[in-house]
């Protein structure tokens, strides 16, 4: 953890008439009938300064370290020192300020009201020349009570990075959203920052009690130091970063920021309305879900600069905020298609290289992301497209793909999944897997490799093989019997969501099903259990060793309707699911303990996000027109609001929110 350090050295004189001056009242005044978030700017001594306003009530004072919200650091200097603004001008309801020139740098202020609860402040800069730069959009919240990161609440100054944390960084404060809040008995304010890939990796979040400010920065001005990720199955990355934004002659950047207001009765709430800021500003606030899920996918966005191809992609989707700065195939593909962004999309998948792919399922994620990618009329990358057939066909016997050992892996036989390290002998073939490589096979022909319809056929027997009818369910594999599999079925329900079909007999996915819900824990679907639902020997019920995973279970039920059951009985069954999900935070964690139903591993998890393209996927296929009714129900126990303007929180109607 870095503490905060107060800046001493401030502009006395501007400071001074900043307190005691007013020389002129801005034309634009608030609309005193208005409900949203407004600006109201008087100028003193020649500079404009902002204070905001919901109704007739200042929700954010003018900061007496920075008149208009913005702090500048250049590396000619020590600290942040105020960044002043002497012009404005009014765009319909954008105020702009500026520009203010420092050095080869121009800068511009957008203000902008957007929707009930929101202002947008967009930091517009320029360069005449290469020039590097740090801003600091704060806060002075006119609440006094609780001050909080997303994660917790704060009771410290403190600096939090979304460079990483635990365990990759153990001396950084990682957190997942970059939110600053204030909340007193009734209402949150918060500042927001953008995503970090969006800003060059360099995002923190400022909250200091003490002086009852709020902040965000696009860098601090630190010197290059060493990047170093370790904590990696295959590879060790090793760069430099260092605290600036760097823009080349001639360069214009934008840097977008948010202030936003909510009801709000506990952190939980504060956690939530983050989420419906962030859904507001982006447009995906069809409901809190879609908001929690695609903006766990945006804020994992890093810019890929630790790798030394001559042709990478721009973008990555990192795992967690603790998990460091790499993209595994899996956890990347399922934020790119939940992003819906064809640009991310691509250039997330162009960041993959040759040793992602050869281990687990990634080869087959691998060639169904492509084949998207080829259907948005993206080239992929031939040569891995190439490599990734060669390696799924290499190690496929009579249609059925078995794994090969991970090398290095602590354990020779484990690591050929994703989430179980059980050890599998080289003549076992994981179920996990085999519904990744049926739909590999049909993106492979797709893209234009040499796979026959036989082929494809022989990889669907040989998962039909796999079922295990004494039992009634798919086990973790097919020489291990005695286990039942809950990532047995997420592999079927991709390869329906992109190609439309079904690898499956009916009768098997009913059956398995059926099973597993008798065997449930109250918490969700053991990853892996005993045939009677119990837990491994030595396991714990988190995390791989029998803990829930979202995921899995979503896709179990969603593939389950394809099948036959019911629509109410699919759609009670996740929402049973979802309200264990969001039972302590308005969040999708990596698992859940499926013994204490408390979350275990990241929050806000890459790869559950992609249960909304999913359940999109499938109601489309299926022709389910209308609002989701699991979004409706979800919405309603989270007391969140449709109006006209978007989404909006009213605790008071709230269900789900954790027990006391």
């Amino acid at each position: 953890m870095r503490h905060l350090k107060r800046h001493k050295s401030l502009v006395a004189l501007l400071k001074l008439s900043l307190l005691t001056q007013f020389a002129s009242i801005a034309s634009a005044a608030p609309d005193s009938q208005a409900t949203g978030l407004i600006p109201r700017l008087k100028q003193v001594a020649g500079i404009w300064t902002v204070e905001i306003l919901q109704k007739d009530e200042v929700v954010g004072k003018i900061d007496s370290n920075a008149p208009a919200g913005l702090e500048l650091r250049t590396p000619a200097d020590k600290e942040f020192r105020p960044l002043p603004f002497r012009e404005k001008r009014d765009h319909g309801k954008v105020v702009e300020l500026g520009p203010t020139d420092i050095g080869p740098l121009s800068f511009r202020l957008e203000l902008e009201p957007v929707g009930r609860n929101l202002l947008r402040r967009t930091l517009v800069v320029s360069a005449r020349e290469p020039a590097k730069f740090a801003a600091k959009w704060s806060l002075s919240p006119s609440n006094q009570g609780t001050y909080a990161s997303f994660s917790r609440e704060e009771q410290h100054p403190v600096i939090c990075d979304s460079l990483g944390g635990e365990p990759e960084y153990p001396d950084i404060r990682g957190e997942s959203i970059p939110v600053a809040m204030s909340r007193d008995s009734h209402r949150v304010i918060g500042v927001l920052a953008d995503s970090p890939g969006l800003w060059e990796n360099r995002c923190l979040v400022e909250i200091d009690p003490s002086a009852h400010r709020l902040a965000v920065m696009c860098g601090d001005g630190r010197a290059a130091h060493e990047l170093r990720i370790v904590n990696d199955a295959r590879d060790a990355y090793v760069g430099a970063i260092d605290g600036w934004q760097a823009l080349a002659a001639g360069e214009t950047r934008r840097f977008q920021t948010w202030v936003f207001t909510s009801a709000a009765a506990s952190h939980y709430d504060a956690q939530l309305a983050t989420h419906l800021a962030v859904a507001q500003a982006k447009g995906w606030n069809s409901s809190a879900l879609e908001a929690i899920l695609r903006n766990t996918a945006y804020f994992n966005i890093r810019r890929n600069l630790l790798r030394n191809e001559k042709e990478q992609g721009k973008y990555i989707f990192i795992s967690g905020i603790g998990y460091g700065w790499k993209q595994w195939v899996s956890d990347a593909f399922w934020q790119a298609v939940a992003l819906d962004d064809a640009d991310k999309l691509v250039e997330s998948l162009d960041s993959v290289f040759l040793n992602r792919i050869t281990y687990e399922d990634n080869a087959q994620y691998y060639l169904i992301w492509s084949a998207l990618a080829k259907r948005l009329g993206h080239s992929p990358n031939a040569q891995l497209v190439e490599a990734a057939y060669k390696f799924i066909r290499k190690h496929e016997k009579d249609g059925v793909f078995y794994p090969p050992p991970l090398p290095g892996a602590p354990k020779p036989k484990g690591w050929k999944t994703y989430m179980d390290v059980l050890e599998y002998d080289d003549d076992d073939a994981p179920v996990s897997n085999q519904g990744f490589h049926c739909g590999a096979l049909l993106a492979a022909r797709e893209l234009g490799l040499p796979v026959t319809t036989e082929d494809i056929e022989r990889a669907i027997a040989g998962y039909r093989r796999m079922f295990y009818a004494k039992g009634g369910y798919f086990p973790t594999s097919i020489k291990q019997s005695q286990y039942i599999g809950q990532d047995t079925l997420y592999g079927a329900a991709l390869t329906y969501a992109v190609f439309g079909k079904k690898l499956l007999e009916d009768a098997q996915v009913l059956t398995h099903w059926r099973t597993s819900q008798k065997v449930s824990s109250p918490y969700g679907l053991r990853v892996i259990s005993l045939a009677d639902g119990g837990l491994l020997p030595g396991h714990s019920g988190s995390y791989v060793f029998g803990g829930s995973w979202f995921l899995n279970d979503a896709a179990n039920h969603l593939l389950a309707a394809v099948h036959g059951l019911p629509p109410a009985e699919t759609d009670a069954a996740l929402i049973t699911r979802i309200q264990a999900e969001l039972a302590h935070a308005p969040a999708f964690h990596e698992s859940i303990s499926t013994v204490t139903g408390k979350p275990h591993g990241h929050i806000n998890y890459s790869w559950n996000s992609g249960y909304w393209w999913l359940r999109k996927q499938f109601r489309e296929r299926q022709g389910a027109a209308g609002p989701d009714p699991v979004a409706i129900e979800i919405d309603k126990e989270l007391g969140v609001i449709h109006d006209a303007d978007g989404l909006s929180l009213d605790p008071a109607a709230a269900s789900l929110r954790p027990k006391p």
